[in-house]
């Protein structure tokens, strides 16, 4: 029953070297993964602001929403690859492009958001609005003056 010695091929093969669609895949999850780390550095804020005697503090942390928006357009844009492999118009090369175009921009989106909710949030309180609308995770602390001496 088998002898080892005479076995015509190598053991030790060389492996193949990866596909392109390989590549692209291993560069996506690298970016996302950079994406959730700036993305965290842009919605991490912290402001404060006093109006009429009652001081207000206002911080914004990572939302999970924004999170699965990325890995959404992430996995979203690889199984379409997946599926579009060796077409015409609209190859894996392309749909990888658009899913990873969907991810800086989400990521982009974070950041912008940053300064338009700083300034809705402290524009809205001191007119009145206590509790404006806000898309994210963030937290208002109102701190009324104490009159009693």
């Amino acid at each position: 029953m088998g002898d080892e010695r005479t076995l015509t091929e190598p053991v030790l093969r060389a492996r193949p070297e990866p596909s392109q669609f390989t590549k692209d895949a291993r560069w996506m999850v690298l970016i996302v993964l950079l994406a959730f780390v700036v993305q965290h550095f842009g919605a991490t804020w912290s402001t404060g602001f006093s109006h009429d005697g009652t001081s207000t503090t206002i911080t914004s942390s990572p939302w999970v929403g924004w999170t699965l928006l990325t890995v959404g357009f992430a996995v979203v844009g690889f199984v379409v690859a997946i599926a579009r492999r060796g077409a015409t118009r609209f190859d894996e090369h392309t749909v990888m492009g658009l899913a990873l175009a969907g991810v800086i921009g989400t990521t982009v989106l974070v950041w912008l958001l940053f300064p338009v909710e700083t300034t809705w949030v402290q524009w809205a309180v001191e007119h009145g609005n206590p509790h404006p609308f806000v898309i994210g995770n963030v937290d208002l602390v109102s701190r009324y003056a104490d009159y009693a001496g």
